[in-house]
This record gives structure tokens, C-alpha cells and sequence, in this order.
């Protein structure tokens, strides 16, 4: 399909929206964009804002007083067929994201020097991370159904749970506005570059007592963008040429629900259900293209939050939670693993938690709790070359929080400690001897583990806040470590968790109006963390590696945070992260390098210029040259990325229309073990929202 029938086909979908909505009359309303949109000021968190950056307002939940340092991205405001969620992190302060390839390819997240497995992620306060590997992919989630992102670097809030190393990341679902009785109906439709498109669409609407919130969403992309191509001869440049990506195509659906009660003797009352799909080819590293390799991933979780109302000094929340997700694998001509591979794995999880505070009313001091039990299942099935189902891996696990949070000097000063205990039990299990009688044990891992942490704010004056925090955290081993897999791993049973001393402080500046500047905000943190008990692998025989608990790291660094709104049409934001991560283990071979995947430099910035409908915006991100093995013996140059933006909104009343540029120098490099990613690429969106009440 070409460019002007892709556009016409946009147009058509959100022009046939209008009519559909004809009958809903009312306001379009505008989200209130200024620093008072909010509820009460909080001039440590940053907000990205519909393409602006400012400071933003502090929520009334106590968690938001602590002292860790933590920044919200506001998706809303800058969703566009170009962005997808890993790319918006990727701007962030402290986080590297580490891609598997193109747009929709697997993404982690990296913390301050951490592994991904390292961070926690969460949808609305809920698990994501997979007891098999250790990670959350961060591709899974389409930008539709996203309202904000927490980032917390280092230290995290009791109402997170668990221990996190590197920290944690919580996607905060779309939820509406719930102004009025009638339908907000809102779409997007976009195409670019590689065959990309994007279609989506969502409805929220207050029903009396009830409130509803759905929206699905497809994206696909050919994924076809040319690349350098070394054909496995980095040495030799006689054999270089450009190449097309192959099998490098996928398809995503998304569809979200959620369902607010208005309960008697509860503040609040939400069911929310979230369903994924996506189909995928596995195209491989580098030169090593597959042809044939495709992967299938689907995902359901949902989740029941009950807030009982208490009084005014004690809040608690009580979660329930399932998730199931399915990944289908195959590789016909073994081009990825170089044998044969179909495989159907599942993995099941389910639990909750309780989570609450009490503000002790005449005294300065406030207490926090945190309870979750969870289980997990992780059932593979082999069938090449015969059929072999399991062994199943469970796990069940218990987290408990305690904490006292102390303010003094009015509020000026606020001092919290934490005590976070996690205990697990792993059991490996063999295939049942008889059909219809129950699978065999092999045995039971049991794990306990104790995660302190502390931290201190102290509001020098009206301008300047400083902040530190010190913890011990730790990662619990997973399944693919703790009983390998069938094959090329082998389990083991003795591994202990890996643990990191984190410590951190820093110091926040904002000012209000002064002359031309409408307001500043400056963070500054520096960052002290040692990680010991790393699990590693090594080979075990000629064609099996074993994990051991043998790897250290010391990783130092400062992060550097600014926006400022100068005149009411010009902002400039950006941050600065430096880092010196070396791996601190007893091996001789990797002792002393710079650790995988983490630049010592990389710059954000960011300008916009706003002119009443009109927006234009150009972004830059520098990331420093880094090595993609432990050994030091692969070196990616360091980068520039270019981008820019022009949007016009307010359409017919309804309508917003962006154009974007993104890596507009073409910048080819290879990231994790050697994915190539794309270059140049260009986007167009089209948006329509429209609210009203119903006649």
C-alpha cells in the first residue's frame, strides 16, 4: 500500500468516527497542561507533559513524600505512531534499554548499570516479571493502554513490594477522564516507515455507579530497514555490504478493559482485564539471518483492586491477580540454535496483596505495610524430535513490608525506613510415571532473604530539597538458573540470591516565575552501588553450561535532570547520566572491565517551541560507545539519535495530526549480542477525540 492510500485510509477511519459520535454533543474539553493541573505541588518528580516538561503537583498519597528519586513520563501527551513505551523510557534518566532488534522487538530495561532481571516491572502495582527468565519485555505493552510510567531509581515504595536491585518501573493504565456522564470516544490511526501502521481506539464513560474504560489497539511493521552487514567477518572489510533485515516482521493486538464500582463502605472498587497477542519472525543476529524462525506470545492478566474506607488516617488497598501467558517457538531449519525446535511453553501466576498506611494523629509519624503471596508455573512442552512435556517448575513466594516514615520540623524534614522479607520455595517436577496420577517432585529450593532500606528529605528552603538513601536488595535465582533447561543449560539448585548495597543522594532545585522563565527544575544524584553473588554461566561439558554465584560489580555514577519553561512557547528539557561500571568479580579475564550494555555517557535533550494549535519539537540522544560482551572484545561507537516533531491539534475541534523524524542522521549500530537496529524513519498520526453527553 502507498503513502497517499495509507493517509486517506487514517483519514477515513477517524472521519467515520465523527459520524458514528455525531449524536454526542458537548465540549471537547482541554487536559489542563499547567503545573496546577494536578493534585498539589511535588517539585521533586519530573511529568512529561503533553510536549512540554514541567514540574508537577504533588498527589495526596503519602508514598510520594519519600525520599527516592523517582520521574513520571506521561504517555497521553507525547503517544504517537513513532514512540512505543521502551523508547520513551529510553529518555529517561538512568535507563538503558536494551533491544533485541527493531520497533515491537523483545525490551528490557536497565537501571543504573543493573541487569534487566535486576528490575521489577508492574502494570497498576501488579507483577509482569516471568519466574523463567527473570524479565518483563517491555514491548509487550502497547502505548494505548498507558496513561503515566513510574520510574523508581534505587529505592522504591512499600506499595511496590518486593526487593528490586536496580529498581522498578510501574505502567500505570489509561483510566479516562470521568468528567460527565457521557461516552469520551478517542482513535488513532498511523503508518510510517518499514511498513509500519497503527490503528487503536478507546471509549470511557461514567454509567451512574459505574465507570467503564476500553480500548484495543493493533500494530504492525515489515521490519524491513537496511543494515551494515560485516557477513561475519568483523575484521575484513573487503566482504561488507548493506542488507535488508529478514523474517523480521510482527503483529501486536492489545485489548484493555476496566470497570469502576461505586461501593458502599469502599473508596474505590476496579476490575481490569488486559489481553495481548503477538506473531513475530525470529530473524537473528547480524549477518546470521533466519528465513523460517517465527514466535508467538500471548498474554491474559487480570487484576481486582478494593479500597475499604477506613477513615481519614488510615488508607489500605487489597489486590487479586492471574495471569496466563502462552509463547509458542518454532525454528523448522534450526538456523537460531542450530537444531530443530518447536516448543509450546506456559506460564501461570497468580496471587495478591495487601497494602496500607496509618498516619498516627497526634504524633508525627506514620506506618506502612506490605503483604503478597504469589504462585507460579512454569510448564514447558518439546516436541521435536518427540513430543516431551515438562518438567513443570512451581513456585510459591511470600513478600512482607514493614515501615515507619517520621516528619519533623514541619514537614520540612522526613525521615523512612523499610524492612522488606521475601521467602520462596522452587519445586522441580518430573512427568507423572502413570497417566492420571500426579507429577513427581524431584525436590524443594527454599530461599529467605532480608532487604533493609532507609532514606532522609530534608527541605532546605522553598527551593531546594536534598535527598539520600541507603539499602541492601537482592534478586531471587530463576527457573531457567535454578533447574536449566532441556538441553543446553544446566540447573543449579544451590545458587543464593544475588544482592546489592545501593546508596544514593542528591539535591533538587526548582524556582517559580522570574522575568521570562516560568519555572525551573534541577536534579542532581549521585549514585554508589556494589552487586555481589552475580549469577554466571560456565561451561559445564562440551555442550552444557551450569550458573554459578561467582560474578561482582561496582557501579559509581551521576544523573542530571533540568527542564525550564521559558515564555509560554519555549521549553528545553534533557538529562545527563554518567557512569563507571566495572565488573568487580575474581575472574581474571573480566575483572576490571566495563560491564555489557553500559555506556560511561549518555545525553537527553529535548526543545519545543508551542504556538497556539501548532507544536514542533526536535530531540537528541547521545548514547557513549559501550561493549556488547563482558569481555571487552565487541565495541559499539558511540551515537548520535536525531528526531523531530510538528503537530497541529484542534482540527475540526477533534481532530490532532503529528509528523515525526526519527534517527534522522541514520545512525546504524548493533545493540545486545549484536541485533542490528534500524536507521532513518518517518511517521504520520492521526488523532480524534470527542466527548459529550449521550441524548
Amino acid at each position: 500500500m502507498g503513502l497517499r492510500s495509507k493517509a486517506v485510509s487514517s483519514a477515513a477511519f477517524l472521519i467515520l468516527l465523527t459520524i458514528i459520535t455525531g449524536a454526542a454533543g458537548g465540549d471537547t474539553g482541554e487536559k489542563d497542561a499547567s503545573p496546577g493541573g494536578r493534585d498539589g505541588f511535588q517539585p521533586d518528580t519530573v511529568y512529561y507533559l503533553p510536549e512540554i516538561v514541567v514540574t508537577a503537583d504533588r498527589p495526596e498519597r503519602v508514598e510520594h513524600l519519600h525520599p527516592e528519586f523517582v520521574a513520571y513520563i506521561d504517555v497521553e501527551g507525547i503517544r504517537t505512531g513513532g514512540r512505543d513505551i521502551p523508547g520513551m523510557l529510553a529518555e529517561a534518566a538512568g535507563i538503558r534499554i536494551r533491544r533485541y532488534g527493531g520497533l515491537g522487538s523483545y525490551s528490557a530495561a536497565s537501571i543504573r548499570g543493573s541487569s534487566s532481571s535486576q528490575v521489577q516491572v508492574y502494570l497498576d502495582g501488579v507483577p509482569l516479571n516471568d519466574p523463567y527468565s527473570g524479565m518483563a519485555n517491555l514491548a509487550d505493552m502497547s502505548t494505548g493502554m498507558i496513561d503515566r510510567i513510574e520510574i523508581y531509581r534505587g529505592a522504591s515504595p512499600v506499595s511496590l513490594g518486593g526487593s528490586a536491585i536496580g529498581g522498578r518501573v510501574n505502567l500505570v493504565s489509561e483510566t479516562g477522564s470521568g468528567a460527565g456522564p457521557g461516552p469520551e470516544i478517542e482513535a488513532g490511526s498511523s503508518f510510517g516507515s518499514f511498513g509500519t501502521t497503527r490503528q487503536w481506539v478507546g471509549v470511557n464513560s461514567d454509567l451512574g455507579p459505574l465507570e467503564f474504560h476500553l480500548r484495543g489497539g493493533y500494530t504492525g511493521s515489515e521490519g524491513d530497514f537496511s543494515f551494515p552487514d560485516d557477513n561475519g567477518t568483523p575484521l575484513t572489510g573487503a566482504d561488507d555490504e548493506i542488507s535488508t533485515r529478514l523474517n523480521n516482521d510482527f503483529t501486536r493486538w492489545n485489548l484493555s478493559g476496566a470497570l469502576k464500582m461505586d461501593i458502599p463502605g469502599l473508596r474505590k472498587a476496579s476490575m481490569n482485564i488486559n489481553y495481548f497477542k503477538r506473531e513475530s519472525g525470529v530473524c537473528g543476529i547480524g549477518s546470521n539471518q533466519s528465513a523460517s524462525a517465527r514466535i508467538e506470545r500471548e498474554r491474559g492478566l487480570s487484576y481486582l483492586k478494593l479500597e475499604p474506607a477506613l477513615g481519614r488516617s488510615v488508607n489500605a488497598e487489597v489486590t487479586l491477580f492471574h495471569s496466563r501467558t502462552g509463547e509458542r517457538f518454532s525454528d523448522p531449519e534450526g538456523e537460531i540454535a542450530l537444531t530443530r525446535q518447536k516448543t509450546n511453553n506456559r506460564i501461570i501466576s497468580y496471587g495478591g496483596n495487601l497494602s496500607g498506611s496509618w498516619s498516627l494523629p497526634a504524633l508525627p509519624l506514620s506506618l506502612e505495610l506490605f503483604m503478597e503471596g504469589k504462585k507460579e508455573r512454569y510448564q514447558p512442552v518439546d516436541y521435536l524430535p518427540e513430543v516431551n512435556q515438562g518438567p513443570d517448575r512451581r513456585r510459591r513466594s511470600l513478600t512482607s513490608v514493614a515501615a515507619g516514615n517520621i516528619s519533623l520540623l514541619d514537614s520540612r524534614a522526613f525521615i523512612s525506613a523499610q524492612y522488606r522479607t521475601l521467602w520462596s520455595e522452587n519445586e522441580f517436577y518430573d512427568k507423572a510415571p502413570l497417566p492420571y496420577l500426579p507429577p513427581t517432585p524431584r525436590g524443594k529450593i527454599e530461599r529467605r532473604s532480608d532487604s533493609p532500606q532507609g532514606g532522609i528529605r530534608i527541605s532546605i528552603c522553598e527551593h531546594l530539597t536534598i535527598k539520600g538513601n541507603v539499602g541492601r536488595y537482592v534478586r531471587m535465582p530463576t527457573f531457567f538458573e535454578l533447574f536449566g533447561n532441556i538441553g543446553t543449560v544446566t540447573g543449579n539448585a544451590g545458587l543464593e540470591p544475588e544482592e546489592g548495597k545501593n546508596r544514593d543522594v542528591g539535591a533538587v532545585f526548582t524556582w517559580g516565575r522570574a522575568g521570562p522563565v516560568r519555572s525551573v527544575f534541577v536534579e542532581g544524584s549521585y549514585f554508589d552501588n556494589e552487586i555481589s553473588n552475580l549469577i554466571l554461566f560456565f561451561p559445564n561439558s562440551q555442550r552444557t553450561v551450569k550458573p554459578k554465584n561467582i560474578g561482582a560489580a561496582r557501579i559509581q555514577g551521576a544523573e542530571l535532570s533540568m527542564s525550564a519553561r521559558i515564555f509560554p512557547f519555549l521549553t528545553l528539557s534533557g538529562n545527563y547520566t554518567w557512569m563507571n561500571a566495572v565488573d568487580d568479580s575474581d575472574i581474571p579475564y573480566y575483572n576490571g572491565n566495563q560491564l555489557a550494555s553500559t555506556p560511561a555517557h549518555e545525553i537527553s535533550a529535548r526543545l519545543v517551541l508551542s504556538r497556539g494549535r501548532w507544536n514542533a519539537g526536535y530531540d537528541l540522544h547521545h548514547i557513549g560507545a559501550n561493549f556488547l560482551d563482558k569481555a571487552n572484545m565487541q565495541e559499539v561507537s558511540g551515537r548520535n539519535i536525531h528526531g523531530a516533531s510538528l503537530s497541529v491539534r484542534e482540527i475540526m475541534d477533534h481532530f490532532k495530526i503529528t509528523l515525526e523524524g526519527r534517527n534522522l542522521a541514520g545512525s546504524q549500530v548493533r545493540d545486545v549480542i549484536g541485533y542490528p537496529l534500524p536507521g532513518r524513519s518517518f511517521y504520520f498520526s492521526m488523532e480524534f477525540s470527542r466527548k459529550g453527553d449521550i441524548e
